[in-house]
């Protein structure tokens, strides 16, 4: 259990003890805020139960935030704390979603950064703010100007080797990134500046069909070879290695007998514009 929650919020084994002392802490210190109350007021068990029982539900509910966040401070965990605290009030509709600002990165037609823009069009506060691309001339880069979003371009040796193209992104108040078809792999600089907020989408379902080289027709082409049954698409977190990060979203999608690469390709294509700008409206809110 406590391997399967330090995995699912991020942290350490050191934080992840803080952070049950903190619940521990407050759960305590809430119940007996809650009976001093009743006493204080000096409540009858018998003829002023509801009055009790509502007081003792509002400290528990309201003032439970407010206590968390007092003691997580004394334990260091202040952070994590409001930014729990912040989703709950997001979901309560009492605290506005933080405004998104995305960077979509992509190197060939661009169809799937297409379909994201034109589904974040209209957003209150999800707005695509730049495309990044590495091909001259791609379909992506036409997409964008029709569209009127900014682009970069970026050089090989300069994304890998230095903090130039970083800094470009960095600047134009980058919250989000998202791979749409993007044929590099992510440098470490660029993952450390945005952790946990880069994902990918990827035409097969991993952990099979991925790893380097493993894009487009390889994919579909290569599941063709090993018989499978199905396929699909995998919407993960980008980390070190090629389409390793952990699994936001996958759905599937049957094989027929006389399937090609094209019309897997097709299939696939399908599940993406389905599928992907709801995930990453999902991704953003949580």
């Amino acid at each position: 259990m406590f391997k399967s929650l330090q995995k699912k919020w991020k942290v350490s084994p050191k934080q992840l003890v803080l952070i049950l002392c903190t619940f521990a802490t407050t759960g305590t210190l809430t119940a007996y805020i809650s009976r001093s109350i009743t006493e204080w007021l000096q409540l009858d068990p018998v003829n002023d139960w509801e009055m009790r029982l509502a007081l003792r539900l509002i400290v528990l509910i309201f003032g439970y935030q407010i206590i968390i966040l007092i003691v997580s401070f004394f334990f260091g965990q202040f952070k994590f704390f409001w930014n729990y605290e912040k989703k709950i009030l997001r979901r309560m509709k009492i605290m506005s979603p933080a405004s998104a600002n995305i960077a979509i990165f992509a190197s060939g037609k661009g169809s799937n950064a297409e379909k994201i823009i034109q589904y974040f069009e209209n957003h209150k506060y999800i707005h695509i703010k730049l495309i990044v691309c590495n091909k001259p001339g791609a379909g992506v880069l036409e997409i964008a100007s029709k569209n009127g979003i900014p682009t970069l371009m970026l050089e090989k040796k300069g994304f890998y080797e230095s903090d130039k193209f970083l800094q470009d992104i960095v600047n134009q108040n980058i919250t989000h990134i998202i791979l749409a078809g993007f044929l590099w792999k992510i440098p470490e600089n660029l993952i450390k500046a945005f952790p946990q907020h880069i994902i990918n989408i990827h035409p097969a379902l991993l952990p099979k069909f991925g790893g380097k080289g493993m894009y487009g027709e390889k994919v579909h082409q290569s599941v063709l070879a090993a018989r499978e049954k199905e396929s699909g698409i995998t919407i993960h977190l980008v980390d070190e290695e090629y389409d390793h990060g952990d699994h936001i979203f996958q759905t599937t999608v049957s094989i027929a007998p006389s399937e090609t690469p094209d019309s897997l390709a097709e299939k696939i294509h399908a599940l993406e514009y389905q599928h992907f700008p709801t995930q990453i409206e999902k991704w953003i809110n949580k």
